[in-house]
C-alpha cells in the first residue's frame, strides 16, 4: 500500500481506461512525493527517470481544480462523458472502505468532486450529444458510412476488437442504430459469449485473435475497444 511506510497519510487511486491518477494527503509533501514515485516504480517496473517524463504532479488548489474538471467531464476525451463521474464516485467509496486508504481530507475532496460533477451535468448542457467514446464512435461511423461505403449504417459489416466494458457499451449504441450483425475479435471465448447472451437480438460472430486481420479486412467498419 502507498500508505504502508507512513510518508503518505491518505491515498486514493482513480484508474480508468485512459488515466491513472493518485490523490494523496501528507504533512511532508517532499517525502510523500518520493514515496508515491517509489510505489509507481514498484508497480510498473519502470525506472524513476522514465516515470518522471510521463507523469504530471499537482498540489494544493491545482490538484483540487484538476479533480473538479475530471469529475465534471472537462478533462475527458469526449467532453461531458458520464462514466468518469461514476468512476470518481467509486474511487471515493473505495477510499472510505475498511481496506481503503482515505481519510478526512480525501473523503471531503472526492465527495465534493462528485457533487460538483452532478451539478455541472444538471445545470449546464455539457452532457448533451455524445457522452462517451463509444457513442461518439458510433455517431462518427454512422455519419461516414454512406459517404465511404455507400451503405446505410444498418447494413454495414462491422468488427470490434476486444470484449470488455467498452465493447458492451459500443454494442448497446450500435444496436440502437439498427446494426444487427457484429463480429467480435478476442483472445478467448468467455467474454464474447457473455455479450451474445446479453444481446440476443444482435447476431454476434466470435473470432479468436488468429483471425484478426481476415475479419478486419473484410469489414467496412472497425472499432477497437
Amino acid at each position: 500500500l502507498i500508505t504502508s511506510t507512513g510518508q503518505v497519510e491518505e491515498a486514493a487511486i482513480l484508474s480508468t481506461c485512459n488515466r491513472f491518477e493518485i490523490y494523496f494527503a501528507a504533512s511532508d509533501p517532499h517525502e510523500a512525493n518520493a514515496r508515491v514515485m517509489e510505489f509507481l516504480q514498484e508497480r510498473s517496473g519502470l525506472p524513476v527517470s522514465v516515470l518522471r517524463r510521463n507523469i504530471f504532479m499537482l498540489e494544493g488548489d491545482d490538484a483540487v481544480w484538476h479533480l473538479m474538471r475530471v469529475a465534471g467531464g472537462l478533462d475527458s476525451l469526449v467532453v461531458g462523458e458520464g462514466q468518469i463521474l461514476s468512476q470518481v464516485r467509486q474511487c471515493h467509496l473505495h477510499s472510505i472502505e475498511e481496506d481503503g486508504c482515505g481519510g478526512k481530507v480525501l473523503s471531503r475532496l472526492l465527495n465534493n468532486a462528485v457533487a460538483a460533477g452532478k451539478r455541472v451535468r444538471s445545470e449546464t448542457a455539457i452532457s448533451k450529444g455524445s457522452v462517451s467514446i463509444s457513442s461518439a464512435a458510433v455517431e462518427l461511423s454512422e455519419h461516414m458510412c454512406m459517404k465511404d461505403l455507400n451503405l446505410p449504417f444498418s447494413e454495414a459489416r462491422l468488427a470490434v476488437v476486444g470484449a470488455g466494458t467498452m465493447t458492451r457499451l459500443l454494442i448497446t449504441h450500435l444496436a440502437s442504430r439498427g446494426l444487427e450483425r457484429i463480429a467480435i475479435v478476442n483472445r478467448s471465448m468467455p467474454r464474447p459469449m457473455e455479450l451474445q447472451e446479453q444481446f440476443p437480438d444482435v447476431d454476434i460472430e466470435i473470432v479468436l485473435e488468429d483471425g484478426l486481420w481476415a475479419v478486419v479486412g473484410g469489414r467496412g467498419v472497425g472499432c477497437t475497444a
